[in-house]
């Protein structure tokens, strides 16, 4: 297997965005008509990268493109077997992912091999998000009468605003090739607080929440699910119910006492007595519970009022903490009282006594 140095443009490397710190690349792989690019989350300070194309091995310069120091040849010349044992469709996994492991972390040129196997068989439907940008534009009207500082976006995280960071359902894996999730996010400046990640099949859609931990119990969360049942058929007609599979009760019980969801075997809803009892019981045995919303219009509507509702009991003031305090105001030293004079000390009985006694003395 031959090791080449090429340009970027063999395969229109291009970046396209940092999040989190770390670069987006875009490939034209063109291994697939239909899916012709693929796209690699790599850190920030990645200069090379290596990926197998065409049978061979591919370095390229993401920064300068076609400049390789005569140091970097000599360094990949001492690697070379190893490369190729990586990039071989025989190596075992576990081979693979120590050589990755040692190799990312552990090189003195900032230079990263790309994991080629994808963990989805198949590449997600890449959907026309115009529609639903253009309800959360006029949700974001809304919005921004109560919380100018925050606002709404929905996009493939390839397409993130430059140099944002976002609290993920699930983090990205480094180096490998991956699936650009689509994400419903609460913005403030660059940072998504709060974020749904969403998942589009032929007949639901199914939602993964995370929030900011130091945003937490502000009513972000519910305010982005509200949002994600409005915008529902705009992502996809065909959609019939919204899924949540949530690892926390709280998130259990807004599904199905706000939105009205059912548990997935129906027997659980917003009417069943005790229903907080039931499923607090049922986290203690399961760990969790998957609801539904059937994406009906009444549901719909509901959500809408939802969102309404939530906007005034939001907490959009900033992070607390960074204050300086005032010094305080010097007190002025009291003046010094004047010391009194010391009394003349009285005499006692006894010293008057002697001293009469010394007088008729005296006169004898």
């Amino acid at each position: 297997m031959d090791i080449v140095y090429s340009s970027t443009k063999l395969l229109n490397v291009r970046r396209l965005t940092v999040v989190n710190g770390n670069a987006c690349y875009e490939i034209e792989t063109k291994e697939n008509e239909e899916f012709p690019f693929k796209y690699v989350f790599t850190p920030q300070s990645t200069v090379f990268i290596a990926m197998k194309h065409a049978g061979k091995i591919h370095i390229f310069n993401v920064k300068n493109d076609g400049e390789f120091p005569d140091e970097f040849e000599d360094y990949i010349g001492q690697i070379a077997q190893t490369l190729m044992t990586y990039f071989n469709e025989r190596t075992d996994v576990s081979t693979s992912f120590r050589i990755s492991d040692e190799m990312n972390h552990n090189n003195p040129h900032n230079f990263a091999i790309i994991r080629q196997k994808m963990s989805l068989r198949q590449p997600p439907k890449v959907v026309d998000l115009q529609p639903a940008k253009h309800i959360i534009t006029q949700l974001n009207g809304e919005l921004q009468k109560r919380c100018p500082a925050f606002h709404l976006n929905i996009d493939y995280i390839t397409s993130f605003p430059e140099d944002s960071t976002a609290s993920l359902y699930s983090d990205v894996i480094l180096n490998s090739y991956f699936q650009p999730p689509l994400v419903l996010c609460l913005f403030t400046g660059n940072d998504c607080v709060s974020s749904l990640t969403i998942k589009i099949k032929e007949s639901e859609l199914t939602i993964d929440s995370r929030t900011n931990e130091r945003y937490e119990g502000r009513k972000f969360n519910t305010l982005l699910r509200a949002v994600a049942i409005i915008i529902s058929k705009s992502l996809n007609a065909g959609a019939e119910r919204l899924v949540s599979s949530a690892l926390n009760i709280v998130s259990t019980i807004l599904m199905i006492k706000r939105f009205n969801a059912v548990s997935e075997g129906g027997d659980l809803s917003k009417d069943t007595p005790k229903i907080d009892k039931i499923i607090k019981e049922h986290f203690e045995h399961r760990g969790g519970m998957e609801t539904h919303v059937e994406l009906n219009e009444a549901n719909i509507a509901n959500a809408t009022t939802v969102f309404h509702e939530t906007i005034p009991r939001m907490n959009c003031t900033p992070l607390a903490g960074g204050r300086t305090r005032k010094p305080r105001k010097q007190i002025k030293q009291r003046k010094t009282r004047k010391q009194r004079k010391t009394r003349k000390q009285r005499k006692t009985r006894k010293q008057r006594k002697t001293r009469k006694q010394r007088k008729t003395r005296k006169t004898q």
